[in-house]
């Protein structure tokens, strides 16, 4: 298999494709893997939700967006 040299890594704005979860997030979960935007789909009850604040690498609060029943 060839390998790929010289290359250059893009930089990114750190927002990736929602993580999709079964279940509701609890504290922290995901921590160190996810940024402040961050956008998590509960494939269980229907529910997004984002990330509003993270140090980075041990803790992410996780809040549901908008009203939803």
């Amino acid at each position: 298999m060839p390998v790929i040299t010289g290359g250059q890594i893009m930089p990114s704005n750190g927002l990736g494709s929602p993580i999709q979860n079964a279940g509701a997030p609890a504290a922290n979960d995901y921590a160190g893997q996810v940024v402040i935007g961050g956008q998590l789909i509960d494939t269980t009850n229907g529910k997004a939700y984002i990330c509003t604040a993270t140090n980075g690498t041990t803790t992410a609060t996780w809040v549901v967006v908008g009203a939803q029943t």
